[in-house]
């Protein structure tokens, strides 16, 4: 994949999602690492988007296929680069572990093109694949005694894409909480105002009404 000018449809796609990941970015990288994190989403998204008009099997998928196969080599390489941040591996080593993590991606990527892989094939696989080669990546490092035991289980147990799936279930939950504490307090309401006017207006009568009811929903349980 030699560098090569690429239609600009890419470059604005590749923009564009670069822009929106920005904001994901966690509190804990600094402003060098997000830059650094910045050039290799793009050096690696351009890179397939080169596949895409120089490949034969990537160039018969329409734009929007195509983008898939973008966004997708873009996001892990979004989370891979987070989790080499904070694995304890010298920042000069973090280029060669993801070398290797792109061309494993190509490669699943090229042979899931190649086969027709409905995307939820080329998902599970590109995952499996991505995890697969980052920890052998560790393990040579260790191998080559240029980390330690501890560093190795530390950069092993990174997960960003994880940490950020397990914010998104506990942000949904707390929303659905909020929304179902908002709902029975506007049901309060309506009742409340409900049976004051029933008090009000009816008197006896209304308030008689209203306690059947509340027995007959009661014995109802």
């Amino acid at each position: 994949m030699g560098e090569t000018a690429i239609d600009k449809k890419y470059i604005d796609y590749i923009e564009d999602l670069i822009v929106k990941m920005s904001p994901l970015l966690p509190e804990d990288v600094n402003e060098l690492q997000k830059s650094y994190l910045v050039t290799n989403i793009k050096k690696s998204a351009t890179l397939m988007a080169e596949s895409m008009q120089d490949n034969d099997e990537f160039k018969v998928l329409d734009f929007d296929n195509q983008c898939f196969y973008i966004q997708v080599i873009a996001e892990w390489s979004f989370h891979k680069e987070i989790d080499l941040f904070r694995s304890g591996i010298p920042a000069k080593y973090w280029k060669v572990v993801m070398n290797k993590i792109w061309y494993a991606m190509w490669e699943v990527m090229f042979a899931c093109v190649k086969n027709d892989a409905p995307e939820t094939v080329v998902l599970s696989l590109v995952e499996r694949f991505v995890n697969r080669t980052y920890n052998d990546a560790v393990e040579e490092l260790k191998d080559s005694n240029i980390i330690d035991e501890k560093i190795e289980e530390q950069a092993k147990e990174q997960s960003n894409i994880q940490i950020m799936a397990q914010e998104y279930r506990i942000e949904k939950l707390v929303t659905q909480k909020i929304k179902s504490i908002i709902k029975k307090t506007l049901l309060a309401l309506i009742i409340a105002l409900v049976v004051s006017f029933a008090i009000i207006k009816l008197k006896t009568a209304g308030l008689v009404a209203i306690l059947t009811l509340l027995i007959i929903y009661l014995l109802g349980k």
